[in-house]
């Protein structure tokens, strides 16, 4: 019966994105704030390209990606988690995270932070100030999933922070933001589907005191995702998402996951824009029609799991988009 009615509820999810068009089209490119929100990704999130949303994950940072899918491993009541990267746009970013249940319940709490470094300061007419900026983010998160045999709901509640400088008349901006998602996984476990909304909140002070506040939105983005699992490759998972955000191209990110044994795991991902995609198959049919890209070319990404009863290790290397350099990224899960 708890199946049967929340089939209607996955079938209103999955149509909203295409019965509200409009809302993806108003030209409103760059809006958003808060973008580093959506930075915070595990080493396997960040391997597969944030593509594993719809397939059930011990993976605690999941939740960033999709609050329905975090499950606890067997036997396991506490999870804790931590997760590093560094590399051409972070000098320090990192994850903590707490995961637990509560009879059906799973919960779990995180915080997230992201040093910049140190930046020189510089005036209009690009003259160095002397003055040494250090920029700094922060995300806390609260998360609670409920799931059943097929359907799975969970929602994120996001409490953010972001420093620029310190300046006369600067402060630190707040926001605060609110996730859902809807999964369904096949009695095979073969075969699953997800719906998810992130990011939809806004900020409460914006970065200058000057008597108003700017009431800027997130990205606001809807995103629907697969997993299939081959019969003839029982050990592969392949990943599909698509995100619909409101202030940037919509885009395509792909993964694969193959189990080596019980223990070992290879990660690829692949991340693309729609209109890039386009614009490729435009170009190899030789078309002179093309749209112009949108600088939001294809990031790949690879990564190695290890996995035991007591813990997850787990490294991932990715190659960002338009030349801005590499990420490294390290994770160590513990369960009792």
């Amino acid at each position: 019966m708890k199946t049967r009615l929340s089939l209607p509820i996955l079938a209103m999810a999955v149509a909203l994105p295409w019965s509200a068009h409009a809302y993806f089209t108003q030209g409103d490119a760059g809006q958003e704030v808060f973008s580093f929100v959506n930075t915070f990704d595990s080493p396997r999130n960040a391997a597969l390209e944030k593509s594993a949303g719809a397939s059930p994950s011990e993976d605690p940072s999941i939740v960033q990606i999709n609050p329905s899918a975090i499950i606890l491993k067997d036997g396991s009541n506490h999870v804790v988690s931590a997760h590093w990267q560094t590399g051409d746009l972070a000098d320090n970013q990192g994850s903590i995270s707490y995961t637990s249940h509560f009879g059906k319940y799973i919960f779990q709490v995180s915080y997230n932070w992201l040093d910049y470094g140190t930046i020189d300061g510089y005036d209009e007419d690009g003259k160095a100030t002397d003055i040494e900026y250090e920029p700094f983010s922060q995300l806390a998160t609260a998360t609670i999933a409920f799931p059943m045999k097929h359907i799975r709901f969970g929602a994120t509640l996001k409490f953010a922070t972001d420093k620029l400088a310190e300046e006369d008349g600067d402060r630190t901006a707040l926001g605060a933001a609110f996730d859902w998602g809807v999964s369904w996984q096949a009695s095979s476990k073969r075969v699953g589907f997800a719906v998810m909304a992130r990011d939809f909140g806004m900020l409460l002070r914006d970065y200058v005191d000057d008597g108003e506040d700017d009431y800027y939105p997130m990205s606001q983005t809807f995103a629907i995702a697969g997993y299939f699992r081959p019969k003839a490759l029982p050990r592969l998972t392949l990943f599909a998402n698509s995100d619909f955000p409101r202030y940037q191209e919509a885009f395509l990110a792909l993964g694969g996951e193959y189990a080596l044994g019980s223990s070992f795991s290879v990660r690829l991902g692949f991340e693309r824009s729609w209109l890039d995609l386009y614009r490729d198959v435009l170009e190899l049919t030789a078309s002179e029609d093309r749209p112009d890209e949108t600088n939001n070319a294809h990031m790949l990404s690879a990564g190695l799991g290890y996995t035991t009863n007591l813990f997850s290790l787990d490294y991932s290397f990715s190659y960002l988009a338009e030349g801005l350099g590499q990420e490294h990224r390290l994770g160590l899960r513990l369960n009792f």
